[in-house]
């Protein structure tokens, strides 16, 4: 099932170049900002890169579709835990006998292919300029990361204090989908500079997280077409 959901993202990356031939507009896309979970998680950097195709169906319509890198992750700190031994016991305080405690800090990546389908409203307020609405729904593979925990009790060794997993594995889900939404204005050289977000709908893990992300974005048309 994850190959197939990797293969469909390959398969869009061929149609965009397929279609670019075809005289539309051609879109490189860049941004930066904040990422996060929808629960009590920090936000981290997120960035984005990516190539896209812009079919316009009137002078205010245009449906557009992309392929993008997307950079994204969370944070967790100051969780309490109990301290184990290495056995998987309890360990107390000799003195007043109550339960030993540490504090855990957790700061993940997670890296993804993403293809957001968008229907973009272009309303002009000047000669070949825009104020753009886009919205629409998106797809995304996670293809790689990492998650790193300090102060982790309950591992054992060394590992109390610091230790690596890959961000994606046992309980965590690869295939993210949600929708994305974005508010920009298109100068009269095709640059258009952008606030957008992406809202996930699915499920990151077992305990019902999800995908959340803040952009300011930049994307340029090449042979793009104004009235």
């Amino acid at each position: 099932m994850k190959n197939n959901y990797f293969q469909c993202l390959l398969c869009g990356l061929v149609s965009l170049l397929s279609l670019s031939a075809s005289g539309q507009n051609i879109l490189f896309k860049v941004g930066g900002g904040v990422a996060k979970h929808q629960n009590h998680s920090r936000t981290v950097g997120a960035y984005r890169i990516g190539l896209g195709y812009e079919y316009e169906m009137s002078q205010r319509w245009t449906l557009s579709a992309s392929l993008c890198y997307y950079g994204k992750g969370w944070k967790q700190p100051n969780q309490t835990t109990f301290v184990l031994d290495d056995d998987g016991a309890q360990r107390f305080d000799p003195e007043t006998g109550e339960p030993l405690t540490s504090v855990m800090n957790v700061s993940a990546t997670a890296n993804y292919l993403e293809l957001p389908l968008l229907a973009n409203y272009y309303w002009r307020v000047a000669e070949a300029q825009y104020i753009m609405f886009s919205g629409g729904p998106y797809v995304a593979y996670g293809i790689g990361g990492k998650c790193k925990t300090r102060g982790d009790g309950t591992a054992a060794g060394a590992e109390k204090f610091y230790y690596t997993n890959p961000t994606f594995g046992g309980d965590t889900h690869r295939f993210d989908a949600g929708l994305q939404f974005a508010l920009g204005y298109q100068f009269h050289n095709g640059l258009v500079a952008a606030l957008e977000t992406d809202i996930g709908l699915t499920k990151f893990s077992r305990q019902g997280a999800r995908n959340l992300s803040l952009l300011v974005s930049f994307t340029y048309k090449l042979n793009s077409q104004s009235e």
